[in-house]
């Protein structure tokens, strides 16, 4: 029977109420993309039969699946590979890990931010999510950039934490978040129906060898990086490689040295790890953290 009579006969409107309605039911049948069920299926003797089994990984790890099949030839029923998004019907198709349907073109500004090289496009942000979340789930950066992970978790009703060290200025994640909770219309936003709204919350790590790093960075004479020298040695914490009693028995040698190389020197003693002040050093005195700051702390941790 075609289609057309198929739809006279159980007077049906047209095809996509004939696919709403039997979707369940319309099936074709396919070789079997799995050498295992290709296996199992020579040694069953019918016409039609199904095979039950639970999936050790992917999507569907740890759930009864049943495949049907039909002379040794898998059963796909349109359900399974069809879509009905605002009255058209959609043929949903196996990502592969290569996806040539983003356009990178004209990017660089979305947001309301500018990022000349390594900004992603937000319609890549947006598929990785849909595939990987549900709404109100909670979406981690680590590498928070200008933005775009936790611009797009925002429009897409996601919770977000987005965490960056380097420093963006204007073109910052902040100013991007203020500008999508005030509508910004580029990216997915036409997509989704962003129009603005909501909310975040900001957090600056409290500096402690960063400040050094920064003043040292920003010196413009021999004399300012001596004075910091004698206040690294006070306050700054140094790499474990570092003997304070050797470099200042040797304090003509580090004069001798071009200005430059006195900075890449001094950034060598700063321990790496201490840049900022540590949560579980919060309580020493010696980094004047204060109890409001303490407080806000421990309930983000939860401690």
């Amino acid at each position: 029977m075609s289609l057309d009579d198929f739809i006279k006969e159980n007077k049906l409107k047209n095809e996509i109420e004939a696919y709403e309605k039997y979707a369940d039911k319309i099936f074709q049948t396919v070789i079997s993309e799995s050498s295992i069920f290709e296996k199992v299926c020579e040694k069953i003797d019918k016409e039609f039969y199904s095979i039950e089994y639970t999936p050790r990984s992917g999507r569907w790890k740890g759930r009864q699946i049943t495949r049907y099949f039909y002379k040794k030839r898998e059963v796909i029923f349109l359900s399974l590979i069809t879509e009905i998004i605002n009255g058209s019907l959609y043929r949903r198709e196996k990502l592969s890990n290569l996806w040539l349907d983003i356009s990178w073109q004209g990017i660089m500004n979305e947001g309301g931010v500018s990022l000349k090289y390594g900004k992603k496009a937000e319609k890549l942000i947006q598929k990785i999510i849909e595939l990987s979340t549900n709404e109100g789930d909670i979406v981690l950066d680590f590498f928070a950039g200008t933005g775009t992970t936790c611009a797009v978790a925002h429009k897409m009703g996601r919770q977000y934490i987005g965490v960056e060290q380097l420093d963006y200025g204007e073109n910052s994640a902040v100013v991007r978040l203020k500008n999508v909770i005030n509508g910004d219309p580029t990216g997915i936003s036409k997509e989704v129906g962003w129009k603005g709204d909501g909310d975040f919350v900001y957090l600056e790590l409290m500096k402690w060898n960063e400040n050094f790093v920064e003043k040292i960075l920003s010196a413009k004479t021999k004399d300012e990086l001596k004075k910091l020298w004698e206040t690294m040695k006070e306050k700054a914490f140094l790499s474990y490689k570092v003997d304070i009693k050797t470099i200042d028995e040797h304090a003509k040698d580090f004069d001798d040295l071009s200005i430059e190389d006195q900075k890449r020197f001094l950034l060598e003693c700063l321990g790496k790890n201490h840049l900022y002040v540590n949560y579980s050093e919060i309580d020493d005195e010696e980094y004047g953290v204060s109890e409001e700051d303490k407080k806000l702390n421990r309930e983000f941790y939860k401690t």
